[in-house]
């Protein structure tokens, strides 16, 4: 069963298949069990949680449009989600033009704005994509963008981990933090480190004789405060 943990705003239940049904709203509390596929549906300024019947956790955004084919298939006609997989597991992600399966454990986003192309963002954790052709793995910090048509996993990016969670509604706009929060914010930090390192070791060890290492820098600093 699915259970509605947290509403903003409305947020419905449809039968993906029955046209002649009208969409149930969500109710805080409400536990059901649907046929599949069925769609929850949120409107505008509005936000819904629940907790799904693989004890995943899953958070919808505004305007926001996704099907559930079966508990571990979900297809995305449009909008953006957050999902938190405190065990592991493989779910099947999908829109018009990509299909991907996830492997792994930990908090990710997904988007898709107009049901094509595929967003993929790992906040913490780690997982496996796999598509016809590609397999890719996915780090805390790193986005994919999946394009329509393509089978081919895309490139991975880094984002600004502290910002996005310092930012996104999907996060902020709840009563209850995630229970990977300090997860989170610790893959936040880890990154910080990680991209702190990088940018020293690029400037440390240039060998340009117009370019400033930075021990000397850091020397000369010690000097005047001496």
């Amino acid at each position: 069963e699915v259970q509605v943990t947290h509403i903003v705003g409305d947020s419905f239940v449809s039968a993906s298949r029955n046209e002649g049904e009208k969409p149930i709203p969500l109710v805080l509390g409400d536990k059901f069990k649907r046929t599949s596929p069925f769609a929850i549906l949120v409107a505008k300024g509005s936000y819904a949680e629940m907790t799904l019947q693989t004890e995943a956790i899953l958070r919808i955004g505004q305007q926001s449009v996704i099907e559930f084919r079966n508990p571990n298939h979900l297809r995305i006609f449009n909008g953006s989600a957050l999902l938190l997989l405190s065990k592991q597991q493989s779910l099947n992600l999908e829109t018009n033009g990509t299909k991907i399966q996830l492997t792994g454990r930990g908090t990710f986003m997904f988007e898709s704005p107009k049901g094509k192309n595929l967003k993929i963002i790992m906040l913490e954790g780690k997982a496996l994509l796999s598509s016809a052709k590609a397999k890719q793995s996915l780090q805390s910090g790193e986005l994919v963008l999946v394009q329509a048509g393509n089978p081919d996993s895309g490139q991975t990016i880094n984002v600004d981990l502290p910002l996005l969670l310092a930012t996104s509604r999907l996060i902020n706009n709840f009563s209850a933090p995630l229970p990977s929060q300090s997860k989170l914010i610790s893959a936040a930090k880890v990154q910080v480190i990680r991209l702190k390192k990088r940018y020293e070791a690029l400037i440390g060890n240039t060998n340009d004789q117009n370019q400033l290492r930075l021990w000397a820098l850091r020397k000369e600093e010690r000097q005047l405060k001496e």
